[in-house]
């Protein structure tokens, strides 16, 4: 009996430890995981596998092949930036296309491209083709070519492949595909194998467990920056892995202002690919935080703008009541358990077909902003921007004026002054990230920045003259509001209080249309007895 105890004991520890074994397995795949390919994924993703073979991510790193050439450029135009002394020769000579072994960039604006000078070892060329302008430009991180900083292992591969060895030269694919996003595979196609056809619920949850979901802007982050990495000084993290810090102190550190060679004085990136970093010190990174440090204010309704792991979380409960999604469905996310603000897959969803939505945008940019930038509804006025806008009426006493910016043909949007093109590097220009307009009094004097009113107004008014404007009618509009503030009491009509609040929840102190926000404190001074000027005098005081 005894014998038949310790044989039954041990059977039951041996299986406790495979079942510990199965959830670290499920668990800890990042330490575990290897990356298995593109390949491997479009065993069961064929579509999203087939959708993302034209993106530009796909396309960032090319291995030219002789049957399927993805060189866009004119190498008969490359004249003195492209006659070089190649590795291994005497002699200069024209570069030819025969030469190049990595196309590097989908072509959407440049690419560059890269020979072989070694056992892999990979040499970027002095000279980028502008697929806009049909011209060679050049490409001077160092003075002298060949040098360390062409180095492509070194210095690119890192956001241009997946499953990178930076020590051996050697990736895993070429381009930004699943596993970049989603972290190495191999657990997750193990899980998938064994769960077969018809995977159970328990296995569906290890499924979803063993992959990264891709929501965490830092994934994003990995490649669209601009910092360093610690040990190498590598312009990309080495060794992250969706799921990881990235800013942790070891792992990679990204510039912010005022570092004069990475920003424009206006607080705008000024060099190529600082999405991240100019999103890392904007209103949406802060988003969630904003909200959960209120948590008396905040309540489950916020997290419809404030979060992006939300409304994947709600996107993911939908499916699976219209029966999209099977297995168990998601726990629901709250205040206190929400993890990301305003992220990049907000407004992007990095699977979009690229023929059909440009930059990958889950809708037109315009609708995109003010489902966020409005109202919410007629009893909760936070953030109306919209209405504001458009000059829907919010209170009766005063009928809405639309903005003449609205109004006008093809006239701007949101994009127009919150995304401005700014010059980024020696030739291009990126919309900010930063959200924040370039204001023409901190552009003014700095060669090539063009700030976001003067180059539509050109004929209207100067810089100074600009400027001046939007600093008048912001601090009047601020002295308008403080001295209503101070004037209103406990028997002030609630539309009184609504126009305030849509005044103040506007946020832009009379710029988003100062004619609609004039009205709605002209009506307010009314009602409250305010004084013509008597405005300015209380905030003076």
């Amino acid at each position: 009996m005894r014998k038949y105890l310790r044989v039954a004991s041990l059977v039951f520890f041996c299986l406790g430890l495979l079942l510990i074994s199965s959830l670290i397995h499920a668990q800890d795949d990042d330490e575990e995981a290897e990356f298995v390919g593109t390949r491997e994924c479009s065993g069961c993703h064929a579509d999203t596998a087939r959708a993302h073979a034209d993106t530009a991510h796909a396309l960032a790193l090319q291995e030219v092949e002789r049957d399927k050439d993805p060189i866009l450029a004119d190498f008969e135009q490359g004249g003195d930036l492209l006659t070089l002394v190649l590795p291994g020769e005497d002699e200069a000579r024209p570069v030819t296309a025969e030469d190049v072994v990595l196309a590097i960039g989908s072509g959407r604006r440049l690419q560059a491209y890269a020979i072989e000078v070694d056992r892999n070892e990979y040499m970027v060329l002095p000279a980028k083709w502008s697929t806009q302008d049909a011209e060679w430009i050049a490409f001077t991180p160092a003075d002298e070519w060949p040098a360390p900083a062409y180095d492509f292992v070194q210095n690119c591969a890192g956001c241009h492949t997946v499953g990178l060895n930076v020590r051996r030269g050697r990736w895993e694919d070429a381009g930004v595909s699943c596993e970049s996003c989603h972290g190495p595979g191999s657990v997750h196609a193990e899980v998938a194998e064994e769960a077969g056809d018809s995977p159970s619920d328990r296995e569906l949850e290890e499924l979803r467990t063993t992959i990264n979901s891709g929501t965490d802007p830092q994934i994003c982050g990995q490649c669209h920056n601009r910092g360093v990495e610690p040990d190498d000084n590598h312009p990309f993290p080495v060794d992250y892995l969706p799921g990881d810090d990235l800013l942790a102190e070891d792992v990679f550190s990204i510039y912010l202002p005022p570092d004069e060679s990475h920003w424009w004085p206006t607080g705008h990136a000024a060099m190529p690919n600082m999405q991240y970093n100019e999103w890392f010190i904007s209103g949406h990174a802060t988003a969630l935080t904003s909200i959960q440090d209120n948590p008396d204010a905040a309540n489950e309704s916020c997290l419809q703008c404030h979060s992006a792991d939300y409304q994947r979380n709600q996107a993911l409960i939908a499916a699976h009541e219209d029966g999209d999604r099977e297995g168990d469905p998601p726990e629901p996310v709250s205040v206190d358990t929400a993890q990301y603000g305003v992220t990049c897959t907000t407004c992007h969803n990095p699977h979009a077909d690229p023929a059909e939505t440009d930059y990958m945008l889950d809708q037109a940019p315009y609708d995109m902003c003010v489902s966020c930038h409005q109202a919410v509804s007629d009893e909760f006025v936070h953030y109306p921007v919209r209405e504001l806008y458009e000059g829907e009426t919010l209170v009766e006493e005063v009928e809405g004026i639309p903005s003449a910016h609205f109004e006008a043909e093809d006239g701007p949007d949101c994009l127009t002054c919150h995304m401005s093109s700014v010059p980024v590097g020696t030739y291009e220009t990126r919309p900010t990230h930063t959200f924040l307009p370039v204001l023409p009094g901190d552009a003014s004097g700095i060669e090539r920045l063009e700030d976001s009113c003067t180059s539509c107004h050109v004929e209207q008014a100067d810089a100074a003259a600009m400027q001046a404007f939007i600093d008048d009618t912001q601090a009047s509009t601020q002295a308008r509001i403080e001295a209503a503030r101070a004037a209103i009491e406990d028997d002030a009509p609630a539309w009184v209080l609504t126009a305030l609040a849509v005044v103040e929840g506007d946020d832009s102190l009379g710029v988003h249309n100062y004619a609609y926000i004039d009205a709605l404190l002209d009506a307010i001074e009314a009602e409250l007895g305010i004084l013509p000027n008597e405005s300015e005098e209380v905030s003076d005081e």
